[in-house]
């Protein structure tokens, strides 16, 4: 058994780094092969020649039949993505709300609804194919679970930023098989409301009953998100602040918390069970309270709406709780290969994400550490789990997260009992009440929100004096490391052996990729929106940081700081901020209060708190190696709204020249052009606007004279960019084009013979799934 199910996992992950997949007849051979190799695998009489092979055909079996169940599954995925021609079509959509609708409020006071849409069907019948969408929905209905809807879609092809050290969508697109994403023009058309029955209008309401409970705003939104599975009121801030005291799982229905619902069903059936074995029905009686923890986990699952974190712990525990009530002998580690199989027969893709790895990962430890120190007192083990948890997580954090919380040990011990014995179980208690239509539900949250509104208050006075989240950007070597060192670490090995082993986790706190001290020009990929990072001799110098939604995270900290630890970059030589809109300046506060910042220049429509130099034609400097830069634009008394006077950037480094022009239009491109002539000659030249039809004219292209255009813009931009007429002539004049959208990160330096050497992220390790 054990053999089969490696071989299975092991198929598994290779499928899943897979460049291409394998044709679908050859997939087909190989499950055939495998069920071949299986049934010569099986202890029966006919085939006990074959004991000595059964291992090495199980393990075979095992792989043949999961790079067939995958691959196949992988065919199945990619056929039923939104073809990419139909990207920003107007498309018709009829189908099924499948989800709860995540609300979230943006700039002005409007509301955003998003939501998964099982397709019926779509139409033009060309596009068809989606049949699970990501849409989002701006308009006065309130969307529910359930209901049956038709809308004008414009839908695009599923596609995520690609940086290094950032969170990958690209593959939680794959994990949760999400064929499109998209967003609704107008209000839509109901053809049938949710079923007044069904678990999607239970969950729909009870979230919006705990909302509208005297609660606080964190209570509530905990509340919801333990009870229902709606994290939609858990905001940045809520977030990141959990982030710092290591307790994100807990706002997560994930295994803890279904192990907690698990355990009062064990409790609870304790009482008839004994009833049973007094009446002499003792093999009822000992199945009694495992079917009833069984019963328990898999309704909190349903209410959870079958998230991925609640399926793979039920799968865990059905494979120990199923085993124990049919009175058969499971071992843990057994189970725990089952589990892994069980949840990637359901969902081959899963692995791809940290989810996975964390929770499987979690209980692998505890048995691990469990089997050399079994011999403690309940709070010595209690102390000893939660010590191994916060351990894993320095190698696990800086492999997913890039880095991991200081006070993860002291927050988790206190916290976590208390999710256990106060928030959980009230919170359901609530949930109870308020389904029966009996009184005391808000009584319940109220007590239940209680731990959570007194640890949010002390963690938050505790950040704003103490940064409680430890950077670690080693990446996966150092993680790997890390872990190795932890598992011997466990060992019955001598003291001294045991700190020398932990030493090992140092390299975490190392950057994964420190940048090469020769000069490089970095385009970050940050959608519809402008971030460049230019590095040289150990110096850096940002150039605006994409936006984000204002109401939440800026790209700046889920893009461009994580890109910067992830190469080692602490401190900024210069950062230019070229114009106040917001897909260039949102993240700007959000840098300068994570960076030391030695000079800070400002274009025109910027306002930060900070005092900072306003870019001027003419102003030029230079770091130790010998580039210079040297700011072309806003020319003095020049007419222009604020995108003609953005900060116009030219560096010069090695024989290699680049230009920055920020949003200039073609009136003030022709302005420096009878300014500067022919010095605007660049090698590297960044398309203004992101591309638009109104930027990079042909005679600012004749006196550039660029080998290399870069562009920043959105994949499908919902404006256009870039415009087919400036790619033409991009085209026309010959250039290397690279599109952040379409090529993620990309990173352009020159090489010892003088050549260009242009790399995109996108373009590393690549993956059938991407």
């Amino acid at each position: 058994m054990r053999t089969a199910m490696a071989g299975w996992l092991l198929g598994m992950v290779l499928v899943a780094v897979l460049p291409a997949l394998p044709s679908r007849s050859w997939l087909w051979a190989c499950g055939a092969g495998g069920a071949a190799l299986a049934l010569l695998a099986l202890p029966v009489p006919p085939l006990a020649r074959c004991a000595s092979l059964r291992p090495a055909l199980a393990l075979l079996a095992g792989l043949l039949l999961a790079l067939a169940c995958s691959g196949l599954r992988g065919h199945g995925l990619l056929a039923a993505r939104l073809p990419v021609e139909c990207n920003r079509a107007p498309l018709t959509v009829v189908g099924e709300v499948m989800s709860l609708p995540a609300r979230t409020l943006l700039e002005g006071g409007a509301a955003r609804q998003r939501f998964n849409f099982a397709v019926a069907s779509l139409h033009p019948g060309s596009c068809a194919g989606p049949r699970n969408i990501l849409l989002s929905y701006y308009g006065s209905a309130d969307i529910e679970p359930g209901q049956r809807w038709q809308f004008e879609v414009r839908l695009r092809h599923p596609w995520g930023l690609a940086n290094p050290g950032s969170f990958n969508v690209q593959s939680w697109y794959a994990v949760t098989a999400v064929h499109a994403t998209g967003a609704v023009a107008g209000e839509g058309r109901l053809f049938q409301q949710a079923l007044g029955s069904g678990i999607g209008h239970l969950r729909q309401e009870l979230s919006r009953a705990i909302q509208s409970a005297p609660l606080s705003v964190p209570g509530a939104a905990v509340l919801r998100a333990v009870s229902v599975g709606d994290k939609s009121g858990i905001d940045h801030q809520l977030w990141t602040l959990c982030q710092q005291l290591g307790i994100n799982h807990l706002l997560v229905i994930s295994g803890l918390h279904v192990a907690m619902v698990a355990g009062l069903g064990l409790v609870g059936a304790r009482i008839p069970a004994h009833a049973l074995q007094l009446r002499g029905c003792s093999r009822a009686a000992r199945s009694l309270p495992a079917l009833a923890a069984l019963a328990g986990a898999a309704a909190y699952t349903a209410l959870a709406g079958f998230a991925l974190p609640a399926q793979r712990a039920l799968c865990m525990l059905s494979v120990v709780l199923l085993a124990r009530s049919l009175w058969r002998r499971s071992a843990a580690a057994t189970g725990l290969l089952v589990a892994a199989a069980l949840v990637l027969a359901l969902q081959p893709l899963a692995l791809l994400g940290s989810g996975f790895w964390l929770s499987f990962g979690a209980v692998g430890g505890l048995l691990w550490q469990d089997q050399w120190r079994r011999h403690c007192t309940a709070p010595g083990r209690a102390l000893r789990a939660h010590g191994t948890m916060a351990a894993l997580m320095l190698p696990a954090g800086a492999l997913w997260f890039g880095g991991a919380s200081a006070v993860a040990l002291l927050a988790n011990l206190v916290l976590v009992p208390l999710f256990a014995i106060v928030v959980v179980p009230l919170a359901l208690l609530g949930a109870l009440l308020w389904w029966c239509g009996l009184p005391g539900a808000d009584s319940a949250w109220q007590v239940a929100a209680w731990p959570v509104d007194a640890s949010v208050s002390l963690a938050a006075a505790v950040a704003m004096r103490q940064d409680l989240f430890l950077q670690l950007p080693g990446g996966g070597a150092a993680a790997a490391l890390g872990f190795l060192a932890l598992a011997l670490a466990f060992l019955p090995v001598g003291h001294c052996a045991r700190v020398a082993l932990l030493l090992l986790l140092l390299p975490l706190g190392q950057p994964a990729n420190r940048l090469a001290p020769r000069p490089t020009l970095h385009l970050l990929d940050v959608g519809q929106g402008t971030a460049v990072v230019f590095t040289a001799g150990g110096r850096a110098l940002l150039y605006d940081t994409g936006g984000g939604n204002p109401a939440g995270a800026s790209l700046a900290q889920s893009v461009v700081l994580p890109w910067m630890r992830y190469h080692g970059i602490d401190r900024l030589a210069d950062f230019i901020v070229s114009h106040g809109d917001y897909d260039h300046s949102g993240g700007a506060a959000d840098v300068i209060d994570a960076l030391p910042v030695e000079r800070l220049w400002t274009g025109g429509g910027v306002s930060l708190s900070r005092p900072a130099l306003p870019c001027r034609a003419g102003l030029a400097w230079q770091w130790p190696g010998g580039t210079r830069f040297r700011l072309l634009s806003p020319l003095d008394g020049a007419p222009g709204d604020d995108n003609d006077r953005s900060c116009v950037l030219q560096i010069d480094t090695g024989g290699v020249r680049i230009l920055l022009p920020g949003d200039i239009g073609q009136a003030q491109e022709r302005r420096l052009i009878q300014r500067w002539g022919g010095a605007l000659e660049s090698d590297v030249l960044l398309a203004g606007h992101h591309g638009s039809a109104s930027s990079t004219s042909q005679s600012w292209l004749n006196f550039v004279d660029p080998q290399v255009v870069l562009i920043g813009a959105g994949y499908a931009s919902r404006f256009g960019h870039p415009h087919p007429a400036v790619v033409a002539r991009l085209e026309q004049q010959g250039v290397s084009l690279r599109q952040s959208a379409l090529d993620g990160a990309v990173s352009l330096r020159a090489t010892a013979n003088g050549e260009l050497e242009v790399v995109s992220w996108r373009g590393e390790g690549k993956t059938w799934w991407k």
